[in-house]
């Protein structure tokens, strides 16, 4: 009876860790599990994805995300006269120093 448990506990750690670790096509199973928002949904997918890869057909592929379009330039701008002033202050105050 104890192999018996055994067996059976060793299964279940075998399954949560395929289910928790291996990627199936990008994603794991527990990835797949979260984002669905229901177990019929999560069973549905999956005999969908499984149905598309037995019949040879490719899985349907979410589209890429499009990067943002980059923003305006910052509205901070320093001019070489900025700089020159920094500079200046920042010797000034380096010569104070005892």
């Amino acid at each position: 009876m104890i192999r018996l448990a055994l067996k059976l506990a060793f299964a279940a750690a075998a399954l949560w860790a395929v289910f928790t670790f291996v990627p199936v096509r990008g994603r794991t199973l527990a990835d797949r599990w979260d984002a669905a928002p229901s177990a019929a949904a999560f069973v549905e997918r999956g005999v969908d994805e499984a149905s598309r890869a037995f019949a040879g057909k490719p899985a349907a592929r979410p589209q890429a995300r499009q990067k943002p379009a980059p923003g305006p330039r910052p509205s901070e701008g320093h001019t070489d006269a900025d700089r020159k002033a920094v500079e200046r202050i920042l010797a000034d105050r380096l010569d104070e120093r005892p």
